[in-house]
């Protein structure tokens, strides 16, 4: 939304600047007038008096304003800029705004301020510019504020305001007013960020502050990923207010709606925090919904906070990933760090000792055990020592089972050894000692292996340097170039591949040709983005590597597999063509199924093959989708999965209005707190006053064609005037 700036100019002190002293200018111009009327005193033939007036005030014209041309006249003057404040009204859009207090729903007392005539009267007093505000912030139009759901999914206090203003930062934002209950759940401290804010922030509350008698299912903890045919934790806790003495079932719900376990609930006073423990069996593959239901008790206040649903990831096994490295550094360190962070992982490496043997008692692995890999990384190996029978056995292994291959080269990497893995590895060795100095990295190309619906938290331009040599390696044509080495000390582009990746045969492999990786974790330790980056771009090599080639050109998923009744369910997708170019000219559908109803939803291009669609659930419980992408009469792939759509919301497990919050809101920013009853007073003496901004402003007049074009038009008609009269 494009809102407008209503503002006034206002023009004053105005001043004309000669070259040199206005008084050689008067002089002169006195000399010029009396030349012209000396030169028109008598005439041949004689003419009129009247007609010898008018020529020599035209030559005395021109010749003034010759002359004042010559002296370089500039013009001063002052222009003031005065602007209607602008005023951001930030409207809770949350759940909690649907909550009765006494009878009355907050969103109809919210409903009725908006309507009513003090803000009418506000918006004739600035520019009023509305936002609603929950877990996300966006401008809405004056005719849709009456529109808004109140049943968004978390509140961001902080962040909505600070986004307003971002908004808003070119004009001249008197106030920010936040109608809101002050129940936040998650941002920064309002509080403290309302400090930092440079306009005054009024808060108008709405909402009881008392607690109500409710149960509510506040917590359930457990691990996202687990293994076919293990065992689950689950941890519950219960809390209850104002339900002394009374009590309830806990149920556990599982595939189907099969009741696995229950438990009795007793809240022994009117504060109560209790917790419980289950377990249950993850008992095949994919993605398992897990409830709990407390039975309503009574005399309490909601019911829709009395289930709460979580849906964890069972695999079959977890993925073995072997790990070949030439001897221990800190590059291993931190691979095997970002590795064994991912606990869908199980790590086995094999390090070498340098002189034929393995650290930590490690021995030769078998090819049935290389077998097992699900990926395999080559770390600063092949080393001089490694075992001949070892790497014909990687390369063996490598082919026949098309195990994804990630090389990471090093410093004690033998380069004569790499010819060994020259059936699996479209990469040779140029030299036969390899270079090693600082080199930079910077990006080459886009690729699937790399993509995804976020980027990567930093820039490749923002890394520190690495290690690695020009001319070090040369790669096949098979091979495609995704980021390019040039050396530091020359501060010029080169164009040495750096990461490069392959696919043939139904095979994957990525190599990077350069070491000293643990360097951007380290030295950028203090940059959350920076830190992160190599772990980003780690695990979406990983995922791509090992990922069946078969169904990588059409991903398609919710953005998260659990939602709220009142949220809107959100897909994206990811679609390749050939060669896993994206494309952005497919047509991209969902069929989402629950209860025996289906709808189909179209996702729309937002380019590099990404698409973006949207639907709203019509019933709770789990619902599967099935996505397709086609072009002309050609299916590019499908998809499929699950989410679960479940009643709770996590802005009713304290409904309690926090105007202690609104409180310190305004008293950190300078404003002022009142609740929404009492919001005309406020807004009443409020202050409104333009902003005035004063512009020092000059133009050049001896060089506008305008003179030139005045001048030559009183000389013509001089001419005219004495040509007609019989004058030379």
């Amino acid at each position: 939304m494009i809102g407008i700036v209503a503002s006034t100019l206002l023009l004053s002190d105005v001043r004309l600047a000669l070259s040199t002293s206005a008084w050689w200018y008067v002089l002169v111009a006195v000399l010029a007038v009396a030349f012209a009327w000396t030169a028109y005193r008598y005439t041949l033939p004689p003419v009129s008096r009247w007609r010898r007036n008018v020529l020599w005030i035209l030559r005395g014209l021109a010749l003034c304003m010759l002359l004042f041309l010559l002296f370089e006249p500039v013009l001063r003057y002052l222009l003031k800029k005065s602007e209607r404040p602008a005023v951001a009204l930030l409207i809770d859009n949350s759940a909690s705004l649907s909550v009765a207090d006494g009878g009355k729903k907050r969103s109809s007392m919210v409903r009725a301020f908006l309507q009513g005539n003090a803000l009418r009267d506000l918006a004739e007093k600035a520019d009023l510019r509305p936002f609603a505000f929950a877990d996300s912030t966006r401008e809405i139009s004056r005719d849709s504020m009456a529109a808004l759901s109140f049943g968004a999914v978390g509140t961001d206090l902080a962040a909505g305001w600070s986004r307003a203003l971002q908004e808003l930062s070119p004009q001249n934002v008197a106030a920010v007013i936040v109608v809101s209950d002050g129940a936040y759940n998650m941002g920064a401290n309002p509080a403290r960020e309302a400090a930092r804010s440079t306009v005054l922030i009024y808060t108008l509350g709405v909402g009881d502050t008392t607690a109500t008698a409710d149960a509510v299912i506040s917590e359930m903890l457990t691990n996202e990923i687990a293994y076919a045919g293990s065992e689950v934790p689950l941890d519950v806790r219960v809390h209850g207010t104002g339900l002394a003495g009374k009590s309830a079932l806990l149920r556990l719900i599982g595939r189907n709606g099969v009741e696995l376990e229950r438990r009795p609930v007793r809240f022994d006073d009117d504060d109560s925090e209790i917790g419980f423990s289950f377990h249950f069996r993850a008992d095949e593959p994919g993605d398992l919904r897990i409830a709990t239901v407390l039975d309503s008790v009574p005399g309490e206040f909601l019911l829709d906070n009395n289930r709460r649903s979580v849906v964890i990831r069972v695999l079959e096994k977890r993925t073995v990933v072997r790990v070949f490295a030439g001897k221990p550094s800190a590059d291993l360190t931190t691979l095997r760090q970002i590795l064994e962070s991912d606990t869908t992982l199980e790590v086995k490496c094999l390090v070498e000792d340098g002189s034929g043997g393995f650290f930590y008692g490690g021995s030769l692995p078998s090819a049935e055990q290389i077998q097992d890999a699900r990926l395999i990384v080559l770390l600063d190996f092949p080393t001089r020592t490694t075992p001949a029978d070892l790497l014909e056995r990687l390369a063996r292994v490598v082919r026949e089972s098309r195990i994804p291959l990630l090389l990471m080269t090093g410093p004690s990497l033998a380069p004569s050894r790499l010819a060994a893995l020259s059936e699996v590895l479209p990469i040779t060795a140029s030299r036969s000692v390899l270079s090693e100095e600082l080199v930079t990295v910077r990006s080459a190309a886009s690729h699937p292996a790399l993509s995804s619906s976020d980027g990567l938290p930093a820039n490749w331009t923002d890394l520190p340097p690495v290690f690695g040599g020009i001319g070090n390696f040369t790669v096949t044509a098979a091979t495609q170039v995704l980021a390019k080495l040039s050396r530091q000390n020359l501060g010029i582009v080169e164009d040495e591949p750096g990461l490069v990746v392959w696919e043939s045969g139904g095979r994957r492999g990525a190599a990077f040709l350069f070491w000293g990786t643990s360097r951007w974790r380290l030295q950028m330790a203090t940059s959350p983005g920076g830190s992160e980056f190599y772990k980003g771009l780690l695990q979406r090599l990983r995922a791509w590597l090992v990922a069946p080639v078969e169904e990588q050109p059409v991903r398609i998923r919710p953005t998260k597999r659990l939602f709220s009744g009142s949220e809107n369910i959100r897909f994206v997708g990811e679609i390749y063509g050939g060669g896993l170019q994206p494309r952005d000219d497919a047509l991209v559908q969902v069929a989402v199924t629950s209860n025996s109803r289906t709808e189909n939803v179209t996702l729309h291009g937002r380019g590099n093959g990404r698409y973006e669609g949207e639907m709203t659930s019509w019933t709770e419980g789990e619902y599967r989708f099935r996505g397709w992408a086609t072009s002309g009469d050609d299916t590019l792939g499908t998809d499929r999965g699950m989410f679960a759509v479940e009643a709770f919301n996590i802005e009713l497990v304290d409904t309690r209005a926090r105007f202690d919050v609104l409180q310190q809101v305004s008293q950190a920013s300078g404003g002022t707190f009142t609740t929404l009853d009492n919001a005309d007073s406020v807004l009443e003496n409020m202050d409104f006053s333009p902003r005035v901004t004063p512009v020092q402003k000059e133009t050049t007049l001896w060089n506008r064609g305008l003179m030139i074009w005045l001048i030559i038009a009183l000389l013509s008609l001089e001419w005219i005037i004495r040509k007609r009269s019989g004058m030379l």
